[in-house]
C-alpha cells in the first residue's frame, strides 16, 4: 500500500468514531489531501506504464474499463482518465468515499457552503 492509501484507511477507521463537526472537518480535509496525493501517484504510474504504448494499445487499456476511447480526447487526457478510473477503485479512494459520506451525514462537507 502507498502512503496515502495507508493513511486514508487509518482516517476511515478514525472518522467512524466521531460525530464532532471540528473533528470531521479536520479528518475530511486531511483525507482530501491524501486522496489527491494518491491520485497524483496513480497518474504518474499510469503515465509511465503507457509512455511506450501505441494509441491502439492505450485504447485497449481503456477498453478494459468497459469504455471506448473518449471521443475528442487527447492521449494525455485519456491517460488521466485511465489513472482516475484505476485510482477510484483502490482501497484508498474507497476509504475517502467513506470519510466524505460519514462527514456529510453529520453536516460536514469538503466544499464550504455560501
Amino acid at each position: 500500500m502507498t502512503y496515502p492509501t495507508e493513511h486514508l484507511m487509518d482516517l476511515a477507521a478514525l472518522v467512524g468514531a466521531t460525530t464532532e463537526a471540528e473533528d470531521l472537518k479536520r479528518i475530511l480535509s486531511e483525507g482530501r489531501e491524501l486522496y489527491h496525493r494518491g491520485l497524483e501517484e496513480m497518474q504518474t504510474e499510469v503515465a509511465r506504464e503507457c509512455s511506450e504504448l501505441a494509441d491502439q494499445e492505450l485504447a485497449e487499456q481503456y477498453q478494459h474499463l468497459g469504455a471506448p476511447w473518449p471521443a475528442g480526447s487527447t492521449r494525455d487526457e485519456t491517460i488521466s482518465m485511465l489513472a482516475f478510473h484505476r485510482w477510484d477503485s483502490t482501497p484508498g479512494a474507497i476509504a475517502f468515499g467513506f470519510i466524505a459520506e460519514h462527514a456529510a451525514r453529520h453536516g460536514v462537507s469538503a466544499i464550504p457552503e455560501e
